[in-house]
């Protein structure tokens, strides 16, 4: 599991390579391991050619409990392009998380990333 970072101080640029780095199996036991009550940003990734290469499959936030809404997302997806690529990707997805301190760093860090990887279901569901 991820080391959890101050990121009062913690520039989204900083935020984001994490969400780069951290990438873990996208399953129950993962995300219970998170905290509870904790915002932030999280990426879906699916592996693609070499090992350790991902492209990002969607990227979201949550400003009260992101383990509660990636649990949410293991469940009952509303986002029907991205419940699609759940189930059929469902033993390879995987996922990072950055944990943030308030609404503007949260927001700031999903911009950022939607920006930057451009995120197909993103795109689709917006």
């Amino acid at each position: 599991m991820s080391v959890e970072h101050d990121s009062s101080s913690t520039t989204p640029f900083a935020l984001k390579y994490q969400l780069e780095r951290d990438i873990r199996p996208f399953n129950r036991d993962s995300v219970r391991g998170l905290p509870k009550g904790r915002s932030g940003v999280y990426a879906m990734w699916l592996p693609i050619g070499n090992e350790g290469d991902y492209d990002c499959l969607y990227v979201g936030m949550s400003r009260v409990c992101m383990r509660q809404r990636l649990l949410q997302h293991l469940s009952d997806e509303d986002n029907l392009e991205l419940r699609r690529q759940l189930r059929m990707f469902r033993d390879i997805v995987q996922f990072s998380a950055a944990f943030t301190q308030g609404v503007q760093q949260t927001r700031a860090l999903e911009a950022l990333v939607i920006r930057d990887w451009q995120p197909e279901t993103n795109k689709i569901h917006r």
